[in-house]
């Protein structure tokens, strides 16, 4: 991943949370626009970053304490598998959680402490199909409809 300056491409600096940090693990500092900003990244890309902005909790009206029980039981099972948005999503809490979602530009991001999960959303699924196949002419197609009692 790299941002550009002055018609330069420069690495993002990407930096774990430190030896002694007691916090929970999947809580992300990231310096954007030479603002500090607590998040948790939900996925990083080559030119943004999405995540859940948690200073924004109070101000949007989301419960803060439940964003990061859903997303400390996300990084203990599924932090591999997919973005922590499908778990607000499985959980009913897209709503809430889209109040404080937010997309940094790469470009003005200068460093990031904690974890920078990035997952390939670009490829599609191919879903293949049987042809529904004609009914044959002298079969008889008897249609029956179920009764309450669940008798037919």
């Amino acid at each position: 991943m790299k941002k550009r300056t002055q018609g330069k491409s420069v690495p993002l600096i990407v930096e774990p949370h430190p030896a002694d940090y007691k916090g929970y693990p999947f809580i992300t500092l990231i310096q954007y626009d030479k603002r500090d900003v607590l998040t948790i990244v939900d996925n990083a890309g080559s030119k943004h970053i999405g995540v859940f902005v948690l200073d924004l909790c109070g101000p949007a009206h989301v419960n803060e304490e439940s964003v990061i029980e859903v997303a400390a039981s996300w990084w203990d099972e599924r932090k591999n598998r997919y973005p922590v948005s499908f778990e607000f999503s499985r959980r009913g809490l897209s709503e809430d959680a889209s109040r404080i979602h937010r997309s940094f530009n790469i470009e003005f991001v200068t460093r990031v402490i904690g974890p920078l999960p990035r997952f390939d959303m670009s490829e599609v699924f191919s879903i293949k199909r049987r042809k529904r196949k004609p009914v044959p002419p002298g079969i008889e197609i008897e249609r029956r409809t179920l009764s309450s009692g669940g008798q037919v």
